[in-house]
């Protein structure tokens, strides 16, 4: 018959839960502050916590507005200056969010209890958008990858919405070499689970260096080296954000707004299939599915959709 030693075992288990939550290398910078006159705001939400908002203004009587959303991991607005001036076109005001625990916003950096805030936010802050409530212009939301599963939430509980651009939606995910863990992180990752699951430990950035797709590649770089973006995230967060990325086709089934809907013919991480469904089941009829060619899974395909973008928006 087998002894087991039970104080051995106490001992292994502290010792390991110890290692675990005393990686130094997988914590994230410090929230940092914009500097004096940087344009842009800070919203206080209801629970207290300060929000930085930015928003584009064109010099011209403005024909709608378009917010873009961003996932877990946030965005920083100055790096995006090339997505902003696509979607203003100079008619349109484009306003940047950076989400809570993210970028200049208030907020546990890579943890939390679940989305439900994090969605909360978007939705208060458009809802009191001045804007938006005196309904002096249409709204509209803009989502790549995982923020798609956050904007269709955000547009159910608005309730008016004008339409929604979603590029590349995670539905349905295959695996791709420098975004996808391997049976060893798989392994850390189930480890952190059980002994410390609000640990900040995943890389969402990936690995630059064995990113197959240039563009995707160059992408991942820059993302790895900005300080406005959250690299690491505990276990437990990327389960409740795995939550809802499960939940986009039931949430594109009574989604009742306009859907362009692009997918990148080299996408990488996202697979068709998943695209597929959300457009079959979206609720609203008003609906069109573009395919771009050598669109990856990042900025490219976004770029490459300047112009079906700006057609679709003209019609409302």
């Amino acid at each position: 018959m087998r002894v087991v030693d039970f104080r051995l075992l106490r001992f292994v288990t502290i010792s390991f839960m110890l290692l675990l939550t005393g990686c130094n290398g997988n914590k994230n910078p410090d929230r940092p502050f914009p500097v004096e006159k940087e344009a842009g705001k800070f919203i206080s939400v209801r629970d207290g916590t300060n929000i930085f908002v930015y928003e584009y203004i064109p010099d011209c009587e403005v024909k709608c507005t378009i917010y873009i959303v961003s996932g877990i991991t946030g965005i920083n607005h100055k790096s995006e200056k090339d997505l902003i001036g696509l979607l203003s076109y100079n008619i349109n005001r484009v306003v940047v969010i950076h989400p809570r625990g993210t970028g200049y916003s208030e907020g546990r950096r890579g943890d939390g209890s679940d989305l439900a805030d994090f969605i909360g936010d978007y939705t208060e802050i458009i809802s009191e958008d001045s804007l938006y409530s005196a309904r002096k212009c249409k709204t509209f939301l803009f989502a790549h990858s995982m923020s798609c599963a956050v904007a269709v939430k955000v547009a159910d509980e608005l309730k008016m919405t004008n339409g929604i651009i979603l590029v590349n939606p995670p539905y349905k995910l295959k695996a791709s070499k420098g975004m996808s863990p391997g049976i060893a992180e798989y392994l850390k990752y189930a480890a952190y689970y059980l002994f410390a699951s609000h640990v900040p430990v995943v890389n969402m950035t990936g690995d630059p260096s064995i990113i197959e797709n240039e563009d995707d590649r160059k992408e991942s770089e820059q993302r790895n080296n900005d300080p406005l973006l959250v690299k690491y995230f505990s276990v437990h967060y990327m389960i409740e954000s795995k939550k809802i990325m499960d939940e986009l086709a039931d949430n594109a089934g009574i989604a009742d707004c306009p859907l362009l809907l692009i997918y990148g013919d080299k996408e990488s991480i996202v697979e068709k299939d998943g695209c597929d469904e959300i457009f079959k089941v979206w609720k609203n009829r008003n609906k069109k599915y573009e395919i771009i060619k050598g669109g990856s899974h990042g900025k490219s395909t976004i770029l490459k959709s300047s112009e079906l973008i700006s057609a679709w928006l003209e019609d409302f």
